[in-house]
This record gives C-alpha cells, structure tokens and sequence, in this order.
C-alpha cells in the first residue's frame, strides 16, 4: 500500500523538512513514518490491533519488527502538530484537482455529512446516530465533499470536523473557507449536490451568495397536478416538468441570482397515473437535457457520495485515533450565538441610520431599537451563563491527518482501477482489495535489482480473474521499493513456496 503513494508522500516529507520548526528527523525518516501511518490506517481496527497486522512492514521499512504503536500514535501526533495535516489535505486536493484538468470536463461535487460514534463515560455531547437506531450516543460528526470526474472516478476533495448536530451547511461554510478552494470550485464544477438536509432557505440563500450551482430536493412531496402553468419539457413517459423562479428562496438573495424551483414526478416510469412530485431547488437554470432527466442526476448522489463514504467507513475510516474531550459549547449554543450576532448587526445598522431632525422624532423612533438592545443584552447574558460541562472532541490530534492520508490512499486506488476494462474492478471498494490482494499473507523476496512479493493465487476462478487484474494494474506502475523494483507475483497452492530472506515474511 504506501508503494503506491510513494512519491507524493516523499514530495509531503520534502516539504515537512523544509518548514522553520520541521518534525525530528530529516526527509527520508519522515517519509519513512508517512508510509508506516498509511499502511496501519487501512485495516479497520485501533491501534494496537493495527501493529498486529503490520507483518510485511519490515519489508519497507528495512527493521527487523514493527514500529510499537505507540511509537506510531506519537509520531502522528507530532506530525499533526507541525502542520502534517494541511499539507496532506493539499495533496489530496491536488491529487482531484489534476484529474479534473486531464478530464477537460466540468466536474460534479457532492457534500454530505458523517458521524462518528465514541464512548465515553464522561459527560459529553451526544446527537442522533441514525444507523443505531436513533439512540443518544456521543459523536463527532465530520463532512465530506466528494467529486465525480468522469463515470468510473469518484474522488474525495475535501473533509471537515464538526460538532455533534452540525447542520449540511456547516461542512459547506468549511469547504469554501479557503479562497483558492472556493475559487476552483467556482471554476470547475457543473453542479454541486446536496441532500435535503440544506434545502432550508438560509443555506440556500448562502450559496447563491457565493455563485453556487447547487440541486438539492425540498422536504416532502407535491402533486404535479396542482400546477396550471405550461410546463417547461416533458419526460419519456410524457409526464410534465414544471420550472418556475423559487420567489422564497430569492427573496433574500443578492441581485442578479436566479433560483429555480422545479416540480419533477417522483416516478416518472409510470406515466400520467401517478401524480406525485418532488420540488428540486436549484441555484441556476438548468438546460432541457438536465430537465428531463432530473431524477436519474440527483440520484448520482448515492454511487458517488454515500457509497463512497460506506466504502471508507468499511476500512476504518470511521475509527476513534484521538478521544480527547474539551469543554466546550453545544452546536445549538453556537447556533443561538450566530443569530444573535445577526440581529446585533441589523440593530446597529437601524441605529447608524437614524438621523431625526426633532427631539420628539428622536425619542419615538428610539424607543423600539432601546427595547430590541436590551432584549438582546438579555439574551446575551443568558447564553453566557450556560455552564460549558459537556465535552466534545475537538481538531487537536491527529485523527484528521489519518482521514486525509487515508483520502490521499482512496484517490489513488480509484484512478488506478479507472484504467481497467473491467468494471468489476472498477467498482472495487478498498475493503474489497484488501481481500484479494493487499490484505493477504505476501512471501518478499529480495533479488539484486529488484523485491518480489509472491501472493496465494485464489482458488475460485472469479476471484483468481479479478486478483489477476489487480496484479496487472500494480505491476504497471512501475513501483519502486529502496531503489529497487517492486514487483508483484501470484503463486499456486501445489506451487512451491520461493526462497525467504531472513528479513522477507510479509
């Protein structure tokens, strides 16, 4: 696994040496830690258990064992703390933004949101765990943008770290933070899709601020059957599209924005007979073509956003590295504060406004804006008097330099199998590799000029076909180990086993 993303590791180990309060240790000690992290993030344990399963280490790290995990948990750490974790989530950026550019095509992003369960027995704030059956459990919730660059690639762009009941437009406000983020966005993306989790009108409202193109779905449903206007295209089934200005959601939006509302049937394959409807929100016209086939462009979201995040979840992307607690605000405190901020500002503006010409006008037009100050000095203080005793974990060690690494991983092993013929490779998961191929036991055999790794050679002729195409795909990069080629070969069961070097178990 770090063989394939050697070189950007080495170009991130380059670049940690050369900062003015560099990690101990020179380039290629850093580099060395990198691709012992990557190599301990795939397997869906902890730490511990991840040492257990870091046999073939010693392959590329030239020991005679195993770093300790404790070893490798602090390293991480000083990583994260010296600045580890921007410079990665830059690679991973770089890794999409590259192949948006090789693609010569307008992208489509998607954002969504995941929690992450932890236990505690300390007081902490909890939120909703929708897989556990709406149980109160502590958790972190974290937001993920991925970036579809043609029909075969998915890949992950960006992630963020949120607080328990963090709304969508959270992860959204986190990933157009950065300028130069935001200003590729704007350039290179089609359309950015969303759940209905931000088709409120606020979140709506800040992304046509921005120039968004977003498409999301409203809550609940509609009948097309209520609407009288001519429809704009009709489906396959000859059922109507309606498209109208979205006047809500443009009420409060800047100038020269044009939201739409579009009324789509909610199955369009049974014709006329059926006459229920979604209403679609989009921050910008779309053409006839989009129109028509509006539901099959919405529902992309599923093979390229949710499944993707099962996929990473599946090999650990969901574990707890850091369980540190901080007593900090609830998410509904900092909400409260936000909108109190909010009207404050509105008030002063009323206040810089007003400029009466008599005594009178001047105590009958203040009178309401002493009411609103005081009102809002009240509810000020009764939001500072909220005692902070509830923890949350917070951005401070070095769980999301894991994530990103394990970002940069995905992206790479996604445009790799993009070149295979086979679309059953193609739609491989990283746990799915892991199974037949890289989580296999491997026999490494040190040659003059180059490393074979012998692999068991499957017994059912499905898989076999499919481990084949895996070895064929890694073989073509060209992998290089200590200088020296890397090369990947499938042994028999009735095969003999190759010669071992003392330092060759894997």
């Amino acid at each position: 696994m770090p063989a394939l993303v050697a070189g950007p590791l080495d170009d991130l180990a380059r670049q940690m040496a050369a900062r003015p309060e560099p990690p101990t240790g020179g380039a290629l000690l850093i580099a060395m830690h990198l691709a012992v992290l990557v190599s301990r993030l795939m397997p869906a344990v902890g730490w511990v258990a991840a040492e257990r399963h870091a046999d073939g280490e010693p392959v590329w790290t030239g020991r005679s064992r195993p770093y300790d995990e404790s070893t490798v948990r602090k390293r991480a750490r000083d990583l994260a703390a010296r600045g580890a974790t921007e410079l990665v989530a830059r690679a991973v950026e770089a890794s999409v933004e590259q192949a948006v550019a090789a693609s010569r095509a307008k992208a489509v992003a998607y954002t969504d949101m995941f929690d992450q369960v932890y236990w505690t027995k300390k007081p902490a704030y909890a939120a909703p765990i929708s897989n556990l059956g709406k149980r109160l459990l502590a958790a972190t919730y974290f937001g993920l943008t991925v970036v579809q660059v043609n029909e075969t690639a998915a890949l992950a762009y960006h992630v963020s770290w949120h607080k328990p009941a963090s709304p969508l437009q959270d992860a959204l406000e986190a990933l157009h933070d950065a300028p130069r983020r935001a200003a590729w966005l704007a350039q290179n993306l089609r359309l950015h899709i969303w759940d209905r989790g931000g088709s409120g009108r606020p979140t709506l409202r800040w992304a046509l601020a921005r120039r968004i193109p977003y498409l999301t779905v409203s809550q609940g449903a509609t009948s097309w059957a209520r609407y009288r206007r001519l429809p704009r295209v009709f489906t396959r089934s000859r059922v109507p599209v309606f498209v109208q200005r979205d006047v809500a959601v443009a009420r409060g939006a800047p100038r020269g924005s044009s939201p739409e509302l579009v009324v789509y049937p909610a199955h369009p394959e049974r014709g006329r007979r059926a006459t229920k409807a979604l209403r679609y929100r989009c921050g910008r016209p779309l053409p006839k073509p989009e129109l028509r086939a509006l539901d099959r462009i919405y529902k992309t979201r599923w093979p390229s956003n949710e499944n993707v995040i099962k996929a990473l979840v599946a090999v650990g992307f969901r574990r707890n590295l850091d369980r540190g607690l901080t007593l900090t605000t609830s998410r509904g405190t900092d909400g409260r504060t936000a909108r109190l901020q909010v009207r404050q500002r509105a008030l002063n503006e009323k206040i810089a406004a007003l400029h009466p010409t008599t005594i009178s006008r001047l105590i009958r037009k203040a009178r309401p804006l002493v009411r609103e100050q005081q009102k809002c000095a009240a509810e000020r203080a009764e939001i500072a008097a909220i005692p902070q005793d509830r923890g949350a974990r917070m951005n401070e060690g070095a769980e999301r330099l894991c994530k990103n690494l394990m970002l940069l991983v995905y992206n790479r092993l996604k445009l790799l199998l993009a070149q295979s013929p086979s679309e059953d490779v193609r739609k491989m998961t990283p746990a799915r590799i892991q199974e037949l191929l890289l989580g296999r036991q491997m026999v490494a055999c040190h040659q003059e000029r180059a490393i074979t790794l012998w692999v068991d050679l499957l017994a059912s002729p499905t898989e076999r076909a499919l481990q084949d195409e895996l070895v064929r795909l890694l073989n073509g990069q060209a992998l290089r180990l200590h200088a020296q080629e890397l090369r990947i070969r499938l042994r028999a069961p009735d095969e003999p086993a190759p010669q071992r070097q003392p330092d060759g178990l894997a």
